[in-house]
């Protein structure tokens, strides 16, 4: 094995073999929950559960991701990135071979759980790899590429899914996820030499760990996410104070963080305007980004009449948006630096969100095309740029919890924008003098329920649009104080 270290580490490409191997696992984990996604259905009829608990599936799995993510990349910070990387993807290749053979839905749930600690292990570090072995000024291209791999997941999963389920059964995901997984674990053990893309000194030495910032951060997210997404079907009083408990829980975290000598997550980076104006204009855009996942697929079949195939034509030019923009906008911002890139993604957002902010019952279908590949035409320009910009200012040894950052930031914020998009449309429809709700818009909705749900999104997306556009602004100013090309 140290002999291909040394075959591979002596070649200029060796940086593209580590890529293609990361690669290969980001395809394999992105396209992992699109394809369990699609095959919920068929779980559901095989165990005769409602999907109220079938949920779960991906609720367990969204959890378990974002609890993990900080700490773990932080301890791969720790005691070295490949170690981490090859538990994950053990544990990952067991609990889908495990959940191939799941007795149970209790089962196949916790060993969703199970797979999600392990993405959670594995997220955060890819990005950190990545950014260890390229030189700063290839930075946003590999950043780009991987968009792209990740655009490329979210079409494949449910078409791989869905195949597999219409063939094989639903089990049959799990069969195919397990040996690529196996393959994966192997070619990093075979590929990654520990000592180049990790930052420790001495990786075999386990330096002090944030345990318990680790345990204040899984429970500040936790609550709140629980409480923002309210999965138990709480009362709005439940609800609020979850919420309020969370806010609680994230002071005690940076209380702790910021009087702890060997911090999980150094706080003291916010204190530059770049990281801070960075972090934000990202919370903004996949904050905008939810609601036109969440709603529009309603908006299509409820309102528009199209048939669930069709909307899911219309629906992959999410995807298309960040595979065209996504390569192009990092390959670009290594030469012409971010601000360009940012700023144009976020005004790109807006405007497809002012477009779908004037969506009516009869909306010609270009339209509603144009309105949806904007928004994700921005986030390709947007994402690996942003990325590269808020790593520019984190030292090298704190590459994986920085970068499980910026995963926790998508995911998180959204989350928060569906939650938010779903209170605003429940609020209007329920103050429209109907007697309706967002429960109502499925299948072929009533002309009233129909009206009373497009004037909602409308105030959705044009809230987003204003928004995407204090984004803009963000993104335009957060260059001032430290200059693009420094690292």
């Amino acid at each position: 094995m140290a002999s291909l270290f040394n075959q591979l580490g002596s070649r200029t490409n060796y940086k593209w073999w580590v890529a293609s191997v990361l690669f290969l696992g980001l395809l394999v984990t992105v396209a992992d929950f699109g394809e369990v996604s699609v095959a919920m259905p068929s779980i559901s009829d095989h165990f005769e559960s409602d999907l109220a608990v079938v949920q779960w599936l991906a609720i367990g799995n969204f959890l378990a991701i974002s609890v993990f993510l900080l700490p773990m990349s932080r301890f791969a910070d720790k005691v070295g990135r490949k170690k981490i990387l090859v538990v994950g993807f053990l544990i990952f290749s067991l609990g889908a071979g495990l959940a191939g053979i799941a007795p149970n839905l209790g089962t196949l749930i916790f060993l969703r759980v199970v797979q999600g600690i392990a993405l959670g292990m594995i997220q955060g570090n890819q990005m950190a790899i990545l950014m260890a072995i390229f030189p700063s000024e290839e930075r946003g291209k590999i950043l780009g590429f991987q968009m792209t791999l990740v655009g490329v997941g979210l079409i494949v999963g449910p078409v791989v899914g869905g195949l597999l389920t219409s063939w094989f059964g639903w089990r049959a995901i799990f069969y195919f996820n397990f040996p690529m997984g196996v393959i994966c674990l192997l070619l990093i053990i075979l590929v990654l030499d520990e000592r180049r893309v990790s930052s420790v000194q001495d990786v075999n030495k386990i330096i002090q760990f944030d345990w318990i910032g680790a345990v204040i951060s899984a429970a500040t997210l936790i609550v709140f996410l629980i409480g923002l997404s309210n999965p138990f079907d709480w009362s709005l009083a439940y609800q609020l104070a979850l919420l309020l408990t969370s806010a609680v829980l994230a002071g005690a975290f940076v209380l702790w963080e910021t009087n702890y000598s060997s911090p999980m997550l150094d706080l003291r980076l916010f204190a530059q305007p770049l990281f801070t104006s960075s972090v934000i204009s990202r919370i903004i855009i996949f904050l905008c980004v939810g609601p036109v996942i969440f709603l529009i697929p309603f908006y299509l079949q409820s309102v528009a009449g199209y048939t669930p195939g069709q909307a899911g034509i219309i629906l992959m030019t999410n995807a298309i948006g960040l595979l065209v923009a996504g390569p192009i906008a990092g390959r670009l911002s290594d030469r012409y630096g971010w601000r360009i890139f940012t700023v144009g993604g976020s005004l790109a957002s807006a405007m497809g969100l002012l477009i779908l902010s004037a969506l009516s019952q009869d909306t010609a279908l270009p339209i509603i095309v144009i309105g949806i590949l904007l928004p994700s035409i921005g986030n390709g320009m947007f994402s690996a740029p942003s990325s590269a910009a808020i790593l520019s200012v984190v030292p090298g040894s704190s590459y994986g919890i920085i970068s499980a950052l910026i995963q926790l930031l998508r995911n998180t914020s959204m989350v928060t924008g569906i939650a938010t998009a779903t209170l605003i449309t429940t609020l209007i429809m329920t103050n429209s003098g109907l007697d309706v709700n967002l429960g109502d818009i499925t299948g072929e909705a009533d002309p009233a329920a129909a009206n009373a749900f497009v004037s909602a999104i409308r105030t959705v997306f044009l809230t987003m649009a204003g928004l995407q556009i204090i984004g803009a602004v963000l993104s335009l100013y957060k260059g001032v104080s430290v200059p693009e090309t420094s690292h």
